[in-house]
């Protein structure tokens, strides 16, 4: 009985564990970054995107944008860029531009895969969030 003991601790810690952190860092979603919202055009004319960015995530790590991937053309006969907003670990916002035929990457956002993002939390604009640098 004593043997089990000390046995089972053992297994636990040489097998089950490992196996399980393993599992949660290989993962595809463990990046930093929580998506608010996604916007693709320009500052003149631009739509959001995040929907359909849900979409193209679920479907592969790495894509190259342009009009095609999300369907629309917001200014024609102008380069567009995709703006993704996000949360940090810290709670601060910061936003990743992507301009228009480059490859989108996303390893760096949680939940990138598994679409759990991007809930309509994002208050700001296509500048960012409104602020008043004179306060």
């Amino acid at each position: 009985m004593f043997q089990l003991r000390l046995f089972l601790p053992f297994l636990f810690t040489a097998v089950i564990l490992p196996g399980t952190l393993a599992a949660q860092y290989s993962s595809g979603d463990a990046g930093q970054y929580v998506i608010l919202s996604a916007q693709y055009g320009t500052e003149r004319n631009h739509v959001d995107v995040t929907g359909r960015l849900k979409e193209l995530a679920r479907q592969d790590r790495n894509f190259r944008m342009g009009n095609d991937s999300f369907g629309v053309d917001p200014d024609p006969g102008h380069v567009k860029t995709l703006r993704i907003y996000a949360r940090g670990p810290n709670g601060s916002e910061r936003m990743f531009e992507y301009r228009e035929g480059s490859v989108v990457d996303g390893s760096q956002f949680r939940g990138w895969g598994s679409g759990e993002w991007g809930d309509g939390n994002w208050s700001g604009h296509w500048e960012g969030r409104d602020h008043d640098d004179h306060k």
